[in-house]
């Protein structure tokens, strides 16, 4: 008899906590299902950014650089974290006047050829980096590997 007193109670129970757990279960699915087709639409989406080409003979590379529509980033400061990573492998001089891209995976600078920074077809110079170059997605940035005329080692305009 105590058997049947039990078997009412835990049917009640379950009458009652069932409609519950689903509504929590759902709930979550929902709610996660939610956040992980907005985090798929977030990556898919082609968010505006900052392109750098790099070209040389031996290669031609281009590297993307996240960034919003309306911000421009000072350009040194974007060629630094590329450094950083090391993608590409680059390395640079700096003095208190200039800054020079020296390397680039492996191919170095010479007396008669170098590393050119251009933006928007506009050759940039060491001076001008190290005074700030601003950059945006709408910018072209051209990296190139070509000749060069120096003067005591630093590059002339």
């Amino acid at each position: 008899m105590n058997q049947n007193l039990y078997k009412p109670r835990n049917r009640w129970i379950h009458l009652f906590l069932s409609p519950f757990v689903f509504f929590i279960i759902v709930s979550f699915l929902i709610f996660f299902g939610v956040q992980c087709t907005l985090a798929t639409k977030s990556k898919t989406s082609k968010d505006p950014q900052i392109q750098i080409q790099f070209i040389s003979d031996e290669y031609e590379e281009t590297k993307s650089i996240p960034s919003s529509l309306f911000e421009s980033k000072d350009l040194l400061l974007i060629l630094a974290e590329l450094s950083k990573k090391e993608d590409p492998a680059m390395r640079f001089i700096s003095t208190n006047r200039t800054e020079e891209i020296m390397e680039v995976n492996g191919k170095s600078n010479s007396w008669s050829e170098g590393w050119v920074i251009y933006v928007n077809e506009e050759k940039i110079d060491g001076v001008q980096m190290k005074r700030g170059v601003r950059v945006s997605p709408s910018d072209k940035i051209e990296i190139r590997y070509e000749a060069v005329e120096r003067v005591f080692g630093r590059p002339t305009s």
